[in-house]
């Protein structure tokens, strides 16, 4: 019995397959040298195109990386994500099981948004009121769980929690920042777990 022929993929499936593959190639890229140094043909020749197919897609860079930050608008702003469930506290330490996952299941997608979001005052400039309300939506949503925990008693009631919020949000730059920093020495996701047991002995 002759093996059956697969199906010729429509213009739409190519178009989809090339774009994921542009994407994941100035992923790599970003994570491993940054944006300033990444130029728009290494990215289409690191994914398997020309050198133009960057600007034949897109027509700039800068609309590449526009693209990409929208990907990750999906997964990390917070009116964006699924409604979080539990205790205020509960809430609270799901933004670091978030960062967590995404150090142990896509540490480069992670390493390059990190990077990415410490070139912002310089190279990637236009993007910094994009961080700047993605930083803001979290501090809000972090001060609501606070105040919720301390409603259902699993925050203690002393806390500010608006200053908390940013201290919480500081603190998490500070931790991405080291993991940039000393790439591979250092154990991102055990210091995420650390911070998390201290954090909940702090809270609770």
């Amino acid at each position: 019995m002759p093996a059956a022929k697969s199906r010729p993929r429509t213009n739409r499936e190519r178009v989809e397959e090339s774009t994921l593959a542009l994407v994941a190639s100035a992923i790599e890229l970003f994570s491993r040298q940054g944006y300033e140094r990444t130029t728009a043909a290494e990215i289409g020749v690191n994914a398997g195109f020309s050198r133009n197919m960057v600007r034949d897609r897109y027509g700039t860079k800068e609309a590449l990386l526009q693209a990409i930050f929208e990907t990750f608008a999906n997964q990390l702003r917070p009116a964006q994500r699924v409604e979080r469930t539990g205790s205020g506290l509960d809430r609270v330490l799901g933004f670091i099981d978030d960062l967590t996952h995404a150090a142990e299941n896509e540490p480069e997608t992670l390493r390059a948004f990190i990077i990415l979001t410490f070139e912002t005052p310089g190279a990637v400039q236009p993007f910094t009121e994009w961080f700047d309300r993605l930083i803001s939506d979290y501090e809000v949503e972090l001060s609501e769980y606070l105040v919720a925990g301390q409603a259902d008693g699993s925050v203690r009631r002393d806390l500010d929690t608006a200053r908390e919020a940013e201290v919480f949000v500081s603190y998490a730059i500070g931790l991405c920042f080291r993991s940039a920093l000393r790439r591979d020495s250092y154990d991102f996701p055990a210091e995420l777990k650390a911070w998390r047991t201290r954090l909940t002995e702090h809270y609770a």
